[in-house]
């Protein structure tokens, strides 16, 4: 995972990293789930996290991306995000191993405050 040699919330005014979301939402006359990309610019940080199990210590990596923006933008649980621009249509996450990417486990609207420190942060592994 790529980290960022920002420190603590000033990440988030670092925005420039480009990113995309693949928002999914079903279509009912196909019968099919759609996955949308949007391009955004905003920060990106990944880290690896452990936890201790019946079996020893798991590894996984997880990721924070924060992207400044006032306006609302399509990202919900589920959701992937990849790091880049990424324009290739998709029926599922698994066509995307050739990016880093991960699924979104958490949204927050940060849109308070300051309008300069308005953001959306998403987490995800």
């Amino acid at each position: 995972p790529l980290q960022s040699s920002v420190s603590g919330d000033m990440r988030m005014l670092v925005a420039d990293t480009d990113i995309t979301i693949y928002h999914k939402s079903y279509d009912a006359s196909k019968r099919l789930d759609i996955w949308h990309p949007n391009h955004y610019t905003g920060s990106w940080y990944g880290r690896q996290e452990a936890t201790v199990g019946d079996k020893g210590l798991n590894t996984a990596d997880s990721y924070t991306v924060r992207i400044p923006t006032q306006d609302v933008i399509s990202a919900s649980i589920g959701d992937i995000v990849v790091k880049g621009i990424a324009k290739d249509p998709i029926t599922g996450p698994s066509q995307l191993k050739q990016y880093i990417s991960f699924v979104i486990t958490a949204v927050y609207d940060n849109r308070r405050g300051a309008p300069a420190l308005h953001h959306w942060r998403l987490e995800g592994k």
